[in-house]
């Protein structure tokens, strides 16, 4: 369950269940499910919250729809853990194969398909090393005291979707800005999706001295649109229609990662 963990840093997507109907209303079921190899597979199935009172929802439990979960010539049932959440123990997600969800709701069939990506390629970085100068309230940024990017490369010769998630995984975090007030910023930041074969990262995006996990996933178009279109820290909701869900809304994709590690420290200026 390890890379498990990893996507949730990544996908902390904050996405209300909240719809606002100009039609009737109809109990469509949310999917929400990032599968990754290496992990057992996860599938989150929750109803709308509609602002409208009064609605009528269906008869069917969330926490206990008959759910199956189908690749190559496996038929996997998975089974509810609580809070909406169903998985499967005893597989792990394997990379490059296509899955297919189904269960049903409100007397419809529900399905949804993803291929989990390959495992990101000749993923590199320029340098593993960097020195940025503190700022507090008494300090001001030095000429020419700012490293050079760090540059990041990867294979991407079929021009298909990757996302960065730099992270800081020190127990203790030394920031590099600090002015004593407000309210500290993430020990994480993420870059927008890209179709192209590297990026680089600005010394100011770093906030926290210390030892970095650079993650680069490998993703599905869906998820890049659900990014662009909503942003991951949007409150917008998942009850967009997606092409890969039928009578159900949400996300339902694959994600493959590869991740390397930068350390940050203190620039002593003389």
């Amino acid at each position: 369950m390890k890379r498990l963990s990893v996507i949730i840093i990544l996908l902390p997507l904050l996405l209300a269940s909240c719809v606002k109907h100009s039609q009737p209303f109809t109990d469509t079921p949310i999917i929400e499910s990032y599968l990754s190899p290496g992990s057992h597979p996860v599938v989150k199935i929750y109803r709308q919250i509609p602002f409208e009172p009064d609605v009528t929802y269906s008869s069917d439990d969330v926490n206990n729809l008959a759910v199956s979960l189908r690749y190559g010539d496996k038929n996997l049932t998975l089974l509810p853990i609580g809070d909406s959440l169903y998985s499967d123990t005893s597989n792990v997600i394997e990379d490059a194969t296509k899955y297919t969800l189904s269960f049903r709701f409100n007397s419809k069939d529900v399905t949804a398909y993803t291929t989990v990506p390959s495992k990101p390629e000749e993923f590199t970085e320029s340098v593993n090393v960097i020195a940025v100068q503190k700022l507090d309230s008494t300090s001001f940024p030095s000429q020419g005291s700012e490293p050079d990017p760090v540059v990041l490369s990867w294979k991407n010769t079929d021009t298909t979707y990757y996302i960065v998630v730099v992270e800081n995984i020190e127990t203790v975090l030394n920031p590099v800005r600090d002015f004593g007030t407000g309210t500290a910023p993430p020990n994480m930041f993420r870059e927008r999706p890209t179709t192209a074969s590297g990026l680089e990262l600005r010394a100011q995006e770093f906030r926290y001295f210390g030892k970095h996990r650079i993650i680069l996933f490998h993703v599905q178009p869906d998820y890049a649109s659900l990014y662009e279109n909503n942003g991951v820290t949007s409150s917008q909701n998942l009850t967009n229609p997606s092409t890969s869900i039928t009578n159900g809304y949400g996300i339902f994709t694959g994600l493959n990662a590869d991740t390397l590690y930068l350390q940050v420290n203190q620039n002593i200026l003389k």
